[in-house]
């Protein structure tokens, strides 16, 4: 029989919902699904186009979806898992399905790599192509939902693994964007999966308390309301939400270390009925005839359900009724980006495409669905949804980027306050702004809201971006001379040198220059087919190597070696690569072997320098007071100033107490080196003094 008798389900189902037209859309969808996915099987041994034929089911029976939603849903894995591409999709189907397929298709990479980064780079792309259409949003949860509803079939580790990813981003996203249904059962799969045994347990709990609940109600419910009760426990009821969502309620009660006894507290008792207004009916006699307990009424139309508590006038027991009934679809095209869709779809997107989140975005999107918020007015009358806790500073750049950007201050109720003000639900607030951008780095930590964040983060990045492009620009300028780097990139040759340092052109290797990811030295090496020293001598008007003049300034081509710290005076060597060119004493581990000469030259001490150089002095010395203030003292005689101090104090295996000083000192030789260090010796209790650092020494910061 194979998926025939599923498939006459599924248009039976939708069958009075379209136009022949539609139906034959959703044919032709469900047409090219089989063939594509012939031949595969699920973990579970189903054929392969059973999974997609379910997802369509769910999200017309759970979202009542519309004819694109549903052609996308029976497509949606054929450009993971078959030749199908997005265009042949979208040629045959429309721009609208092709759009949604994609959205919820992953990344090529994912299928080759595991990675992290690649996943998260799918789930970027989701969340980026949701919040402009919520179809891929209902699509992929409903995709998650039926993979959770068949978790049983694959491995345990990999159970778990979806499970908990599922409980982490899945169900809250399902919840923020108003799926409460479906959000409730994946919560419900998930802590299933996450925790089967305790889930078992809890489930029995459950149970007992649905028979408990029966004989303490036998009591006091009227004979007339008897029939209304459903079996919580699933025993006659088997309506699998209610089930679930009184396990559920336990599981979280029991996790946040409440009393057991709280499961036990008040009885419910489940209604079922085919309607909202039925349910309505039934409860407003409820409350003709007992006593409504204030407060304890809600309703939760998109799950299904409405609930109150009533003091029944016999023994005044307290007993929750919940009347639930059949979920009604959203309206066509479900909720839309419009009205109450969380903080707005435009959250999702700005979220997604700034790029400051890289190798965290699963954090920063859980930031955003698990959020409480509150809602706040322009003077306008506007309406915001922003998170809880948000400042002054979030509603500017709810407003416009451009205002959060020229933000000087708010105005609470009429009322001048500080941007970073926080706000509660009600506020009417006005922002008040500058005529230039007064936007810094560290309002990112003042910024609540996620979207806040990444619209700063974008600014503060393009902001970056145009600034190492002029800087860059300047530098390699300064060093070129007569070469026209501009002319170079124009040029057939500027494919390869692009291409060595992977980039697409000239302005990106200016970047990189202007960042200080590269040299403007190790650039014009390569563009002008120069070996790296040619490049540096020929910038500061060399001709020999042995001509290099150091007289300690620094160039963003040449440095000094922080380990051995060289000084006038100590035979050097320079070092040469694509990453600058850097001062070595000839005997340091560091300098770079196994290049061939040409990358090392011998450079030339300049008879006066116009800095002084940094180099380490340890100190050896018997502990006792006044001796890091000796030593000091000391140091400064010698007219030498004292960048850095770190101190640690030990016993040894003899039982003295003993300290170990780490001075950071500038010095313009190695000569006045040596008298700082002679100077050091002479002083009391000092047993030892050292140019670098002691292998045996972990000072810290004194």
């Amino acid at each position: 029989m194979g998926l025939a008798p599923q498939v006459e389900r599924f248009f039976d189902l939708i069958a009075s919902s379209f136009s022949r037209e539609d139906l034959s859309r959703i044919q032709d969808a469900w047409a090219v699904a089989e063939s594509a996915h012939s031949g595969q099987v699920r973990q579970s041994g189903e054929p392969y186009a059973s999974h997609p034929l379910a997802v369509a089911s769910i999200l017309f029976e759970c979202l009542g979806a519309d004819v694109d939603a549903l052609c996308a849903a029976l497509l949606h894995d054929v450009v993971e898992d078959t030749e199908v591409n997005v265009a042949d999709i979208e040629g045959q189907f429309g721009s609208v399905v092709a759009r949604i397929v994609d959205g919820v298709s992953k990344l090529d990479c994912v299928r080759t790599s595991g990675s992290t980064s690649a996943k998260e780079a799918t789930l970027r792309k989701l969340v980026a192509a949701g919040g402009r259409d919520w179809r891929v949003f209902a699509v992929k949860l409903c995709d998650r939902l039926h993979n959770m509803r068949t978790l049983d079939a694959v491995g345990r580790s990999k159970m778990r693994r979806v499970a908990l990813e599922t409980y982490q981003i899945f169900f809250p996203l399902a919840r923020y964007v108003g799926f409460a249904g479906i959000a409730n059962e994946l919560q419900a799969l998930s802590l299933r999966a996450l925790h089967p045994w305790r889930w078992a347990v809890i489930a029995k709990w459950c149970a007992y308390k649905a028979k408990f609940d029966d004989r303490r109600l036998s009591t006091v419910l009227p004979e007339s309301m008897q029939s209304w009760r459903v079996d919580a426990a699933g025993q006659v009821g088997g309506d699998r939400r209610i089930v679930d969502s009184v396990i559920v309620a336990a599981f979280l009660l029991l996790r946040e270390d409440r009393a057991a006894r709280a499961l036990f507290s008040v009885p419910a008792v489940h209604v079922l009925r085919a309607s909202i207004d039925e349910a309505y009916r039934q409860l407003a006699e409820l409350h003709f005839q007992f006593h409504f307990i204030p407060g304890s009424f809600r309703i939760d139309s998109s799950q299904g359900v409405v609930a109150s508590k009533v003091m029944m006038s016999r023994r005044g027991m307290v007993v929750e009724f919940k009347f639930w009934f059949a979920r009604s679809p959203q309206a066509p095209l479900g909720l839309g980006l419009s009205g109450d869709f969380g903080a707005g779809g435009d959250d999702f997107v700005a979220v997604a495409e700034t790029g400051d989140v890289t190798g965290d975005f699963t954090r920063v999107l859980r930031d955003l669905v698990n959020q409480d918020s509150i809602q706040v007015f322009s003077p306008k009358g506007k309406r915001l949804s922003l998170p809880r806790h948000s400042t002054g500073l979030d509603f500017a750049f709810a407003i416009h980027s451009d205002i959060g950007l020229r933000a000087l201050s708010v105005r609470i109720n009429g009322v001048d306050r500080s941007c970073r003000t926080e706000l509660v639900s009600g506020d009417i607030v006005e922002v008040l702004t500058g005529d230039s951008i007064v936007a810094r780095p560290e309002w990112s930590a003042q910024l609540r809201s996620p979207r806040s964040r990444a619209k700063l983060r974008a600014w503060l990045r393009e902001s970056d971006r145009l600034e190492a492009l002029a800087f860059g620009r300047r530098l390699v300028s300064g060093v070129a001379g007569d070469f026209d780097f501009d002319d170079f990139c124009r040029s057939p040759g500027a494919g390869d040198v692009f291409k060595f340092f992977d980039v697409t052109n000239g302005d990106e290797l200016l970047r990189l220059v202007g960042s200080g990811q590269l040299s403007p030295y190790a650039v014009l090496t390569k563009c002008q087919g120069l070996e790296m020293h040619g490049v540096i001598l020929g910038a500061v008007g060399m001709d020999a190597r042995r001509q290099l003049l150091l007289d300690g300034t620094r160039s963003d081509g040449l440095r000094y070696c922080e380990k051995c710290m060289p000084l006038p005076g100590d035979v050097v060597v320079v070092s040469s690569s694509y990453s600058g060119a850097v001062v070595h004493r000839s005997d340091c581990g560091l300098m770079t072997r196994g290049r061939s000469s040409n990358d090392h030259f011998v450079p030339v001490w300049a008879d006066r320098m116009k800095e002084a150089l940094p180099v380490i002095v340890s100190v050896e010395a018997l502990d006792r007071k006044g001796l890091l203030a000796d030593c000091a003292r000391v140091i400064a005689d010698t007219n030498v100033n004292v960048s850095e101090v770190l101190t640690a104090s030990f016993v040894d295996e003899r039982a003295s107490s003993r300290a170990d000083l780490r001075f950071t000192i500038r010095v313009k030789s190695a000569a006045t080196l040596e008298r700082c260090m002679l100077a050091l010796r002479g002083v009391s209790g000092v047993l030892d003094v050292q140019r670098g650092l002691r292998p045996d020494a972990a000072p810290r910061s004194g």
